[in-house]
Order: structure tokens, then sequence, then C-alpha cells
């Protein structure tokens, strides 16, 4: 009886350690501009656009209702940035940035890279309980566009889906094809 009570507990013990089985993604479309995102298939999307600016959000908790989200991914374009802010989308992001930079502890950032239609830079940050991976965008050739990505969740949870955002990270926010006639 005895031993049967340590196989059990040892098989218990084990299964604590046992992976979770492999996260499946489904590619969700970005309306109206047709842009795509891989999505966590059990995660909750929802979209709200104004004037010229486009939301999109990607949770594993239900928002509807307004409900807050603790873990999930929301990403806003900004056209036009030039005519509210009075700042090239450029400086808009790297203003965005230097404010990051003095109201949270930085885990990392990673250098402008060429992404086509945008430049793109990151900030991981740690903020209250929470940390966050900001992926920043800003129109290439003078296009007066700048797009936040922010992805986060709290810092106990972020092991288990910083690869989740780091994937998501790879979203595509234009369509091109729909614009080509």
């Amino acid at each position: 009886m005895r031993r049967a009570t340590v196989i059990a507990a040892l098989a218990f013990s084990l299964s604590a350690f046992a992976e979770e089985p492999p996260i499946e993604f489904v590619s969700q479309v970005l309306e109206p501009t047709g842009g795509k995102i891989d999505r966590p298939k059990d995660w909750f999307y929802s979209e709200g656009h104004r004037g010229g600016t486009y939301m999109w959000t990607i949770s594993r908790e239900d928002m509807s209702g307004g409900r807050p989200y603790t873990t999930g991914v929301r990403i806003q374009v900004f056209v036009g940035v030039k005519g509210v802010t009075g700042k090239s989308a450029k400086q808009f992001i790297l203003d965005f940035i230097a404010s990051k930079k003095q109201q949270a502890t930085v885990i990392k950032t990673c250098q402008e890279s060429d992404q086509g239609l945008f430049m793109r830079v990151c900030l991981e940050t740690e903020e209250g309980p929470h940390r966050i991976l900001y992926s920043l965008f800003w129109g290439s050739q003078n296009m007066d566009m700048a797009v936040v990505s922010i992805a986060g969740t709290t810092k106990e949870n972020w092991k288990a889906y910083g690869p989740v955002f780091e994937r998501m990270s790879a979203f595509e926010i234009i369509d091109m094809k729909r614009f080509e006639k």
C-alpha cells in the first residue's frame, strides 16, 4: 500500500512539470485593412475604429461588455499623425518610447529595422505587476502612419505567454493586394 502511494505521488508530481499542449493558432483578418495576425484559437477578438485610428484587441479573457483583460495584444494604427500631433510618425514613436523609459523598468530594446512599408523598434518593460512588449512602427518613405502594438500579461505569466506574443508580433497591418488596381 505504501509503495502505491509513493508511485501515485510521484506520478502526480511529474505531471506538474509536464509541458502544456502547444497552443493552436488561427489566422485573424484585421478589418478594414485586410491585415492578418496569428492568434491563439481560443482567444477573443474585438475591433474598434474612429476617424484615423484603428484598433484591434486579441485577448485570452472575454472582453465583452467592456470587461478588462489581463493577457493579450492590442494593435493601434494612427493615420495622419502629423496633423493631429504636429510630429512626424517617427518622432511620435520615439517620444512614446522616451516616455515609457521614464515610467517603466526596461527589460530590453531592439534596434530599428526595415519592414518594407514600416520601420520597427521594440521595447520590453515591466510596469507594476505587468510585463509588456511594445512593437512600434512608423511609415517608411514619409508615410504619415504610426503603429503601436502592446502585448502584455502579468510578470508571473510572462514565461508562458512571451513566446505567444513573439509569434503575434509578426502581424501584417495592411493587405496591399486589396489596394492594387
